[in-house]
């Protein structure tokens, strides 16, 4: 049986402090915390969100006629990395979504974060997941959306 797998992402606009804007997409769950992380340590500026919904490219293609009505489309690919802790006998797994003409320097920004020795072990694995961002619409805030999260 077929994975069926969807995530809803934040698209928006980072941009360094001199530099240009590069689009990100980031889970809506971490979505607050990442922007407090992007705009306070490094002072960088988030921009023009919208909600979209990441659906892997098979799904999108059993659907893509109803998808297609939903809203603007952009190839995003996922990438999964698995690092499995021997010491504490689990695997951390995290994911990254990125403009397919992304996906390569994205991928290079992840693997410097990764010892040579962990990369080229059992323990480790970066998989590619291609798949499709069906934006739903701009937002102007986190006002209009819950996060579970307050400011308070």
């Amino acid at each position: 049986m077929a994975q069926h797998e969807n995530q809803k992402l934040i698209r928006c606009g980072l941009t360094p402090a001199e530099g240009r804007t590069q689009t990100r997409f980031v889970e809506f769950e971490l979505f607050k915390l990442w922007q407090y992380m992007m705009q306070s340590k490094h002072g960088m500026h988030v921009s023009d969100l919208a909600m979209c919904l990441w659906v892997n490219e098979q799904d999108f293609l059993a659907k893509q006629s109803l998808y297609e009505r939903s809203g603007n489309i952009e190839p995003v690919n996922k990438l999964t990395v698995s690092i499995f802790d021997e010491r504490n006998g689990f695997t951390h797994i995290t994911n990254r979504f990125a403009l397919q003409s992304d996906t390569e320097q994205v991928k290079a920004v992840l693997l410097s974060h990764v010892p040579d020795s962990l990369e080229s072990s059992d323990n480790f694995t970066l998989t590619l997941t291609p798949g499709r961002a069906i934006e739903r619409g701009a937002i102007s805030g986190l006002s209009e959306i819950s996060l579970g999260l307050s400011n308070d």
